[in-house]
């Protein structure tokens, strides 16, 4: 996962979940925090681990959720940002598959 994929990962699931939010990507990493004006909502952020890659979901006054894949990642990303939202199934494939 390189920062620029990680961007568009982040902005076009708030586009199909059409979540209005401001987007404040960490320069060179792959860490957005969203918020609703100067208000913090929720930090997502992926990061290699020695074991694999990690994904964590960070909600102010809340403990840390943190996944092992970014599925995991991202449901618990829309019950934070737009709970009554029904959940979808996502498929990911990589840019190289032939």
């Amino acid at each position: 996962m390189t920062p620029e994929r990680f961007r568009v990962l982040i902005e076009g699931v708030l586009a199909v979940w059409r979540v209005k939010r401001d987007l404040s990507f960490e320069a060179g990493n792959c860490r957005c925090a969203v918020a609703e004006g100067d208000q913090a909502v929720v930090t997502i952020s992926f990061e290699r681990q020695p074991f694999g890659g990690v994904w964590r979901v960070e909600e102010p006054g809340r403990r840390d959720r943190v996944h092992p894949s970014v599925g995991a990642a991202l449901k618990s990303l829309r019950e934070i940002l737009c709970p009554d939202r029904s959940a979808g199934r996502v498929l990911f494939v990589s840019e190289s598959a032939q």
